[in-house]
């Protein structure tokens, strides 16, 4: 297999391997992941071929750029020994010819240009026949240097470090990514219609990464708010489907019937907004579907309880009062719920039996080969790899330790989950899962109790929208400029 390597970013360092499977299972093609450390910059792979390093520059949210891997070394006198054994192997005999051009960059660094300059002269034994074009290139090497990150708050320190790194690597670039720029293209601040608990652009790109996105595929969020999960599957083709128990989530403030909803405004912005097949409100444990097996994946960020706790229909109950279980008769002589402002009664949702419901219902809804992307908040002290639900049918993708996004004490876990059965299975009863307390309680049980037990003894504040929200699920507090702003 040919060598290449990726400059990777150094955000979310735990999505990165994630991210690059997925794209080599839509694609259908196979990665051989040959070196990825978390705390560097570089990773490096093999695949049969270059066009499906296009296809990791297509869609990958954590890729830089990617070049084709030449030599690597620790030192630059190890690198042209390497490099000098290579060229006479013919590896740049392709592209002798070729307008071309050398560039130095840098990981945790900056190059002065002096020593820039040096780097390039170095390689000029080389010997490329063609001219030189530094606009566009028809080939262009890449001198990349690893360094360790380390903060500095002088210049002359910085000085002192350069030319002082990890790893040295020579390569073709292949290009770069045409899926870094949606970050800034889908920014939650630049949306005709977003929320305080709307989850970041780049988070929402990965999720969607996950369920394989692509069209005529079908996804679906059951817990879709302002719709930050849907507008990246929508973006890569997919059609999608919303639902909320509160329609005021995804509809906005205003109501009418020439009232556009404030998830379609945001689509139509976007230009995705004939992917959006409909936005419904109902519960999820009181779903309309009627059959399973119809959704390629279910995409979500489940209500967490941070800021409002999950809600169910149905009452809670008590022991002060006995809950009715018939009709109640207004004095008019009609049914409370025949009411047009009826408002039907909810109960908690307790986050374990949540989790556990939508692995039934992706179970029950998706195709085989089906995903199921959600986040699961833990706190990390708390967190065991057995606190995943267990649905006879469905599978936990992992790599590694798998994708955690961590506020410190606590921290959200990206959970991909696949349906590997070939049958829907029975049509899920959504009820009590006390069960699974009975062994170990799960790092996820009472978490809104845990994360404000632990906030108020360490003064930690709950991380803002935007940046790295926990995205727990309640009220839209939103004040600008064409902007809803919606009460719950």
């Amino acid at each position: 297999m040919p060598r290449y390597f990726l400059r990777g970013s150094l955000e979310h360092p735990s999505f990165r391997l994630p991210e690059i499977h997925a794209i080599a299972e839509l694609f259908g093609f196979e990665v051989r992941v040959i070196s990825e450390a978390p705390e560097k910059g570089i990773i490096i792979v093999d695949v049969d071929h270059e066009e499906h390093i296009e296809h990791l520059l297509e869609r990958g949210i954590l890729v830089f750029f990617a070049c084709e891997l030449y030599a690597h070394a620790k030192s630059y006198e190890e690198l042209q020994e390497s490099m000098r054994a290579r060229v006479a192997e013919g590896v740049l005999e392709p592209h002798m010819d070729k307008r071309w051009k050398i560039s130095v960059e840098c990981v945790n660094n900056h190059a002065t240009d002096k020593r820039s300059l040096e780097v390039i002269n170095s390689f000029g034994w080389i010997g490329l026949r063609g001219k030189i074009d530094l606009k566009k290139p028809e080939c262009e090497l890449v001198v990349l240097e690893d360094y360790k990150y380390v903060t500095i708050h002088t210049k002359e320190a910085r000085l002192e470090r350069d030319g002082h790194f990890q790893e040295v690597y020579f390569g073709r670039r292949i290009g770069f990514s045409r899926a870094r720029p949606l970050i800034t293209a889908l920014e939650v601040k630049s949306r005709a219609f977003f929320g305080n608990t709307s989850m970041e652009s780049e988070m929402g790109l990965l999720m969607a990464g996950q369920a394989c996105p692509a069209p005529g595929k079908i996804m679906y969020d059951p817990f879709v708010g302002t719709g930050s999960c849907l507008y990246g599957v929508a973006h890569w083709g997919s059609l999608v489907i919303g639902s909320d128990i509160d329609a005021r989530q995804f509809r906005g403030k205003e109501k009418g019937k020439d009232i556009v909803p404030g998830i379609m405004r945001s689509a139509k912005q976007y230009g995705i907004d004939q992917r959006f097949l409909d936005n419904m409100c109902f519960d999820i444990t009181h779903g309309p579907w009627r059959r399973g097996g119809v959704l390629d994946a279910i995409i979500t960020d489940p209500p967490y309880g941070v800021r409002a706790g999950a809600k169910r229909l149905g009452k809670a109950s008590t022991r002060k009062r006995v809950l009715r279980d018939e009709p109640f008769l207004l004095e008019d002589g009609t049914y409370a719920h025949q009411n047009p402002d009826y408002i039907p009664p909810s109960k908690p949702y307790e986050l374990v039996d949540l989790a556990k419901d939508l692995v039934q219902l992706a179970r029950y809804l998706l195709v085989p080969g089906g995903r199921l992307v959600f986040f699961l908040p833990t706190v990390t002290d708390e967190y065991d790899e057995v606190d995943i639900p267990v649905v006879e049918g469905m599978k936990e993708l992992k790599w590694g330790e798998g994708s955690v996004q961590s506020f410190g004490r606590w921290g959200r876990r990206l959970i991909t989950m696949v349906k590997t059965a070939q049958d829907d299975g029975p049509r899920p009863n959504f009820g009590d899962h006390s069960d699974l307390l009975a062994e170990k309680e799960p790092g996820h049980h009472r978490f809104a109790q845990k994360y404000f037990k632990s906030s108020r003894g360490s003064g930690e504040a709950t991380p803002s929208s935007g940046v790295t929200t926990p995205a727990p699920r309640d009220d839209v507090d939103t004040v600008a400029e064409g902007v809803e702003k919606v009460h719950v």
